[in-house]
């Protein structure tokens, strides 16, 4: 990517503590699990990796923020670094943006709700005997803190997202081989016999199914973007690797919050590319990698004999459709056409009418399918509709029964007192809001729950109007000054794309700590590229 002047900045210690930072949750975070090093070969092990590994997850980027953070505090306090001495601290963090003042809005409301939870160390903790997600007041704390410091220390360095590509290909691929069975690690062993709900439902270095989804959300968008907007030929082959990889992973993953995130991603960013032929040209590149991968995914299953984990309806449909290879010939034929015409006509610039018709075409899409479901939910709720019944009509039985979990929450903060409303029963304390209505769940094969599978429910109910309010002002403001910086610094578009799809997803998923803190950075690189242009 050649260097834009927001790029080439001046680069100090205080840079450089953060990019490292940055790598390691890049490039090391995906692949950390448990391992123990004994006289067996191959000397370490990773039979107990899956061993707690949403704690693990947690512990890893708890430590590695603060840790980064304080480092640049004595920095600071020491002058030791080019930033510190060349502007005060007044200069660094003001002027404040609306971005800033919406986490400041968010870590009072929450601190305010863990004060006057009935529950305070669970709210405090995250996790407390047992009840929680570790997405407690103290992870939040830590959000809002990096947010500050990495929002004003960051400078571009793109090799941060080809650490990445490399350890997302890494996830993906392990992901696939466990789907089929094959487990290279031995993570999986144990499982196979006593504990069967583990063995069928956990893959690679991530955990179970909701954390892969959440995480190919946030991850797979941004190796796409890059794919892209990278200048690098060699960058960009890495990152549609890495696409081509994910896309098996988000198949053989078996999620449909996968799915949502990564088709909401694509009509948005269809958008956003389709002026440039140039980087629409590469759009669909990715686009045919992605389609060819399905392809490729479809013949290792028949090799093997289609002797898979189970797939549900949709992920199985995209596999096994014969008119997955006509799409990818249709875009094929795009993708060739959009080279040759950017081959004799380099750097055209399409009107200002193509994203606008296609904005359009893809709200009224939604709104269509909103309309439908509306119509099955609410006016016609007597049809029989087989197997769409759990996608068309809400009831407690709708989504693999997140439908009960979402309909009683609006009925508890329907109930709940007016301080409630407001501020919540306390960050993560979903369990203890929800458990009058544990025995509801029991026919669904649940006994309890500690999440709505839904974020923005989830912080009604925990966190209270105004804390959902503070955090949908946070990533929606980061997200909107992320777009509006990508003319200075393409590079921002990975971060855009990464947020865009994590949001669609978070409708039917949870916040979990493999894939929250990684959108929190994505949230501030936005921040930070936005800073950096206001000041050129």
């Amino acid at each position: 990517m050649t260097k834009t002047k927001l790029q080439a900045s001046s680069y100090t210690l205080a840079n450089a503590v953060m990019n490292l930072f940055l790598f390691a949750m890049f490039a090391v975070f995906p692949l950390f699990v448990s391992v123990y090093p004994d006289g067996r070969f191959p000397f370490l092990h990773f039979d107990n990796a899956f061993f707690d590994i949403r704690h693990q997850k947690f512990y890893f980027f708890a430590v590695l923020a603060l840790v980064a953070v304080t480092a640049e505090v004595l920095l600071l306090l020491t002058k030791s670094s080019e930033e510190f001495k060349n502007r005060s601290l007044k200069e660094l963090f003001m002027p404040m943006s609306f971005t800033d003042w919406s986490a400041v809005a968010l870590v009072l409301s929450c601190a305010l709700s863990t004060v006057l939870s009935p529950h305070p160390e669970l709210a405090f903790l995250g996790e407390y005997n047992g009840v929680g997600r570790n997405n407690g007041l103290l992870l939040i704390l830590i959000y809002v803190l990096l947010y500050f410091v990495l929002s004003r220390l960051y400078r571009c360095r793109d090799y941060i997202f080809i650490g990445l590509a490399v350890s997302c290909s890494l996830v993906s691929l392990l992901t696939v081989l466990n789907g089929f069975y094959i487990d290279p690690l031995n993570t999986l062993a144990q499982f196979r016999e006593s504990q069967p709900g583990v063995y069928m439902e956990f893959f690679s270095t991530i955990g179970n199914k909701n954390m892969l989804a959440s995480f190919l959300c946030v991850t797979l968008p941004v190796s796409a973007v890059m794919a892209v907007v990278n200048e690098t030929l060699w960058k960009r082959c890495v990152c549609l690797v890495a696409t081509g990889l994910g896309t098996m992973a988000m198949i053989i993953g078996d999620s449909d919050s996968a799915l949502l995130g990564t088709a909401v991603f694509f009509a948005v960013f269809l958008v956003v590319f389709s002026r440039s032929v140039a980087r629409l040209k590469r759009f669909f590149l990715m686009l045919d990698v992605m389609l060819l991968s399905v392809g490729l995914l479809r013949l290792f299953s028949e090799a093997m004999g289609n002797h898979y984990k189970e797939l549900g309806a949709l992920p199985k449909a995209l596999l096994f459709s014969g008119k997955i290879y006509i799409v990818l010939a249709l875009c094929a034929v795009v993708t060739a056409l959009l080279y040759l015409l950017d081959f004799k006509k380099p750097d055209i610039t399409l009107s200002k009418a193509v994203p606008v018709v296609l904005g359009v075409l893809f709200s009224l899409t939604a709104l269509g399918g909103l309309g439908v479901f509306f119509w099955f939910s609410v006016v016609d709720t007597q049809t029989p509709l087989g197997d769409m019944e759990k996608l068309l009509r809400m009831n407690d039985a709708w989504g693999t029964h997140r439908g009960i979990m979402w309909l009683r929450s609006f009925r508890i903060f329907a109930e709940a007192n007016p301080w409630q409303k407001l501020f919540g029963t306390g960050p993560d304390t979903f369990y203890y809001a929800f458990e009058p209505y544990f025995k509801e769940l029991e026919q669904y094969g649940n006994s309890s729950t500690d999440a709505a599978h839904n974020e923005y429910i989830n912080y009604l109910i925990t966190i209270g109007a105004v804390g959902l309010l503070s955090y949908l002002a946070f990533a929606g403001s980061a997200l909107v000054r992320g777009f509006k910086a990508a003319k200075r610094s393409p590079v921002v578009l990975c971060c855009c794309a990464a947020m865009v799809a994590y949001l669609a997803q978070a409708t039917v998923n949870i916040a979990l700590p493999i894939s929250t803190p990684l959108f929190i950075i994505f949230l501030t690189l936005c921040e930070a590229f936005a800073r950096q242009a206001a000041s050129q």
